[in-house]
């Protein structure tokens, strides 16, 4: 198929059990916000009841924790070569130009994403700052469910909350409780602004298609070395 710069070729993507699992974090994760609101009384949401957000809150927490655990294994088993810490330099550098581009500072960069048609694989998959955007949510995913459940077991997480204890007062908080579930909130947010940035991301990179039907018109390359 012609395109107007390049040649492209109809690739699959990613698999379905890929795919399920990211619209499992995406949906759950909605939830899991919407009733964290509800809990903290924040921005005039009243519904569902406090109970109700509660419970809906704490369970669908150990499925969106669950898919990250299974969506992660999958990541190290068939995408490690893309995701891998390995690429944080290329990432990094990446990024910047991106920034220098954005803001008229540097040049155009030109999409890395290509295929090989007579290997049969990507030369590169990612924009390379998808890199670090993997490991920034399961650093935050880990934080707030680490938090969000000692909240919510205190007995079974009572060193954590000991610990918290000794230096909630180097925060002016007077407890450990009162830091954590502040540490929970602010990686709440932190996760929720990843997420619109993710969003329009994927949108300008054209993506969401593929992560529907798994397919994508990936631009032909040919003997080039992937990062």
């Amino acid at each position: 198929m012609s395109h107007q710069k390049y040649e492209t070729v109809l690739v699959e993507r990613h698999h379905l059990p890929y795919r399920l699992m990211h619209w499992g974090i995406v949906s759950t994760g909605l939830i899991i916000g919407w009733t964290g609101l509800r809990l903290g009384n924040l921005y005039g949401i009243s519904w569902p009841d406090m109970q109700t957000a509660l419970t809906i809150h704490v369970y669908l927490g150990f499925i969106f924790g669950a898919l990250w655990v299974l969506l992660f294994a999958y990541v190290v088993k068939y995408e490690w070569k893309w995701f891998s810490p390995t690429r944080f330099p290329y990432s990094i550098k990446f990024f910047i130009k991106e920034i220098l581009a954005w803001t008229g500072l540097g040049p155009h960069i030109e999409d890395p994403r290509g295929y090989d048609p007579e290997k049969g694989e990507y030369v590169e998959k990612l924009i390379p700052t998808e890199v670090q955007v993997l490991w920034m949510y399961l650093l935050m995913a880990a934080i707030m469910g680490i938090t969000g459940f000692t909240l919510y077991y205190q007995k079974q997480f009572a060193p954590i909350i000991n610990w918290a204890n000794q230096i909630a007062p180097a925060f002016g908080l007077s407890s450990g409780i009162d830091l954590i579930r502040v540490v929970h909130r602010l990686f709440m947010y932190l996760f929720l602004m990843t997420m619109l940035i993710h969003a329009y991301a994927v949108t300008i990179f054209d993506v969401v298609g593929s992560m529907v039907t798994g397919k994508r018109w990936e631009k032909v390359v040919r003997g080039r070395r992937r990062h």
